[in-house]
């Protein structure tokens, strides 16, 4: 029998899910609004149907389904974790997915107090410690023009800049009018940039033609 209350429960779980991947999607991450606020809907009709989706059977365990979204979202996570030049990204997003899910079965069991208290500290978790811990802005910014063949891409800039341990925006790319490219990108450091490193490291790859800075 359909009970009106469910739909405040679906309600509660959808808000939350979407101020969770809204904080996400406003730092560009891989998983933003939808992602998030998809599994916090679809752990909620979960833990419904758990609790209140078999009246006519005597004998069920209204855990198994939960127990099963629990982990069973960690699919999605596996695929947002990812290494890069031996760096892990992506546990932060990862993690958020899992714990929303859990907010999901929060007010999807009716358990809204504890639901509205655990979405309000994880929201405050993510934006206070990235403060915290990770804002850190650079000193020094150089914009860096690396001239490419045909045959370089933007990961050869991203690539050199690395080596150097050298923080930088997203490549802007635009066409040299024969066949080359342009890769422009801006260079935040704690020290003064060293263009003749820069110019040193990215000598050694046969796709680039020249470097100039700005």
């Amino acid at each position: 029998m359909f009970k009106p209350e469910w739909i405040i429960r679906i309600i509660c779980s959808v808000f939350i899910g979407f101020v969770i991947g809204y904080e996400r999607h406003s730092h560009s991450k891989e998983a933003g609004v939808r992602t998030h606020t998809i599994v916090a809907l679809a752990s909620c009709l979960l833990m419904i149907i758990s609790r209140d989706g078999f009246p006519d059977s005597e004998k069920f365990d209204a855990a198994r389904i939960a127990a099963q979204v629990v982990s069973g979202v960690g699919f999605l996570g596996a695929g947002i974790i990812f290494v890069r030049h031996d760096t892990i990204q992506g546990l932060t997003t990862a993690a958020g997915i899992w714990a929303t899910s859990a907010l999901g079965l929060c007010f999807g069991a009716g358990m809204y107090e504890l639901g509205l208290i655990a979405g309000l500290l994880m929201c405050l978790i993510q934006y206070v410690l990235r403060i915290m811990f990770n804002y850190n802005p650079p000193r020094n910014v150089m914009t860096v023009i690396v001239h490419l063949k045909p045959e370089g891409t933007a990961g050869d800039v991203t690539d050199g800049l690395y080596q150097l341990r050298y923080n930088h925006n997203d490549n802007r790319i635009t066409s040299d009018g024969e066949g080359g490219w342009f890769v422009t990108t801006e260079i935040g450091t704690h020290k003064n940039p060293d263009p003749a490193k820069i110019r040193e490291i990215f000598a050694k790859n046969p796709n680039v033609i020249e470097v100039r800075f700005k």
